[in-house]
């Protein structure tokens, strides 16, 4: 054991550096080269809340990272030669700059959350070993494996480390159809496919990054026409364009390694013989399906209004106020800028209307995009907080998006009969609604990507990244749904700006700007038949 780690565990369990209770018997996680077992060591380690943190700090300086450390400023900078990851403490993001994480070959800026945040304790960062795998590969640009059982970290070699997840994808042509490997550098879990009748294969991988630039310029061959790879912030879309008669897919799994194969057989000539009849038939509703989800519809949800006033801040102003004068503005601006465009909203003036209902005006409608807009706000006012932030229906991975998402949900208590009403919307049982919203879940992110971009742009209001919580009035929307948290009315300079007309009509051309992107971008993969996250 290392003398930083002895002192570092002595200072966890003696010194009140962290509480004791959040410090277990066991203080130490062992680390393991493959390369070299002669560097095999130990780093400091704790359980909270039960999660392993272990230290990062001991860890770049077992791995031999370049990094640079302000105790004071309590961050942590480790550089590599083409990008650099920041690090802080109290802090649940990492954030990358530079080429490596590239989707497309330009530099970009990327914000990874972790399941919990930074703890910066005995003069070491802690990180938590629970959550995406991804960022250990990332902070120390080298596969890495951790066993939970045995409290192992082994660590690879840095020259085949990629930072990806799936850095490739093979076509290997069979006599009867063909067998597509995916690639992966890890073990992937609830793996999606959909085999259309147009010959479109969409297979979904989430909570993976993709090596895309690299598939993308894949040669097809065998059934494969053409090759699409698409990355979001949590998840992978391979869409593969098949040609001929397809009969089956079938998604494998290589038990030699953590590779994934799908299996695409042709018909036979038996299966061929399909009549012309039923041909036309197919072809008809394919035709009317690209109709039905042609966006056409837009819902509009003015948070809170009535006896409901939502959040107030520092000098009185009203959430309802100012999401019902956001909502108007962004529903004029579709009316005369986008035709053939119709715009419903769940609340036009000041008045009650109950969550659930809200969902059900947009069903019936036949909405095909639902935008709730709120304000935040936090118990002490003024507090330093701003920023506007996006977020996605699926339970809450950070405890402040928990909080938000409680205070925006105590409006059910002022409906009549709410505990009936939402009594079966428990932990597990709302698990599962968002669950069965998987079919919008692409879009969804997609249009949350597009607005925090021009949110950002557009408002000059620091952005907070697009999160995701238990929103109940997102629950009922049959649709990809949103909510746009504007800024903070606990916020001195935040709340002018919701208060006026002028900051009000900046978040609407913000919100108008992301749907006319969105719409030219889906209407494209409508016609183009690429999967648009509905079925």
């Amino acid at each position: 054991m290392t003398a930083s780690v002895i002192r570092r565990i002595f200072c966890l369990l003696s010194l009140g550096c962290v509480s004791p209770v959040l410090v277990a018997q066991e203080n130490t996680v062992r680390v393991e080269f493959e390369r070299d077992p002669g560097k095999s060591t130990v780093i400091g380690a704790f359980q909270r809340q039960g999660a392993t943190y272990i230290s990062l700090t001991d860890l770049v300086h077992v791995a031999q990272l370049s990094a640079f450390e302000n105790h004071e400023a309590r961050k942590l900078e480790i550089k590599f030669p083409s990008y650099r990851i920041k690090i802080s403490g109290g802090n649940p993001f990492i954030v990358i700059t530079g080429t490596a994480l590239s989707t497309s070959g330009n530099r970009r800026e990327n914000v990874l959350q972790l399941s919990r945040e930074v703890i910066f304790a005995a003069s070491s960062y802690f990180i938590p070993l629970e959550g995406r795998g991804l960022y250990l590969d990332l902070l120390l640009n080298m596969p890495v494996t951790y066993d939970r059982t045995t409290r192992v970290i082994r660590i690879g070699s840095p020259a085949v480390a990629r930072g990806f997840d799936i850095p490739s994808v093979h076509l290997e042509p069979k006599s009867n159809g063909t067998l597509i490997r995916i690639t992966a550098t890890k073990r992937l879990e609830d793996i999606e496919s959909w085999l259309r009748q147009d010959n479109w294969l969409y297979v979904t991988i989430p909570d993976a990054r993709a090596d895309i630039t690299a598939i993308n310029a894949m040669k097809p061959a065998g059934l494969i026409r053409s090759i699409v790879a698409i990355q979001s912030p949590a998840s992978v879309q391979l869409t593969f364009k098949l040609t001929g008669r397809i009969a089956t897919s079938e998604i494998l799994r290589d038990e030699a390694t953590h590779d994934i194969l799908i299996s695409v057989r042709a018909q036979s000539k038996e299966e061929t013989a399909v009549p012309e009849k039923k041909q036309r038939d197919v072809q008809a509703g394919l035709e009317d399906q690209r109709k039905r989800w042609e966006l056409d519809v837009i819902v509009i949800d003015a948070g809170h209004g009535g006896k409901d006033w939502g959040a107030s801040g520092v000098s009185g102003v009203r959430e309802k106020d100012v999401t019902l004068g956001v909502a108007l503005k962004l529903g004029k601006l579709i009316q005369k800028n986008m035709k053939g465009v119709r715009v419903i909203y769940t609340r036009k003036d000041d008045r009650f209307v109950e969550v659930d209902r809200r969902g059900q005006i947009a069903n019936e409608a036949g909405g095909k995009l639902f935008i709730s807009i709120h304000a935040n706000s936090l118990k002490q006012k003024p507090h330093p907080t701003r920023g506007f932030e996006v977020y996605l229906l699926r339970p809450g991975r950070t405890e402040e998006a928990i909080a938000i998402a409680e205070r925006e949900n105590a409006v059910v208590e002022l409906e009549e009969g709410y505990e009936s009403r939402y009594k079966e919307l428990t932990d597990e049982n709302f698990i599962l609604v968002t669950m069965a919203q998987t079919a919008h879940m692409r879009a969804s992110e997609q249009f949350a990507d597009l607005a925090q971009k021009e949110m950002e742009s557009t408002t000059g209001l620091q952005n907070r990244g697009v999160k995701q919580a238990g929103f109940y009035v997102l629950v009922g929307a049959s649709m990809p749904n949103v909510l746009v948290e504007t800024a903070y009315l606990s916020n001195k300079q935040d709340e002018r700006f919701l208060k006026s007309e002028t900051g009000q009509q900046k978040i609407a051309d913000a919100l108008f700007h992301s749907i006319r992107l969105y719409k030219e971008e889906y209407e494209k993969q409508l016609t183009e038949g690429k999967d648009i996250g509905q079925q």
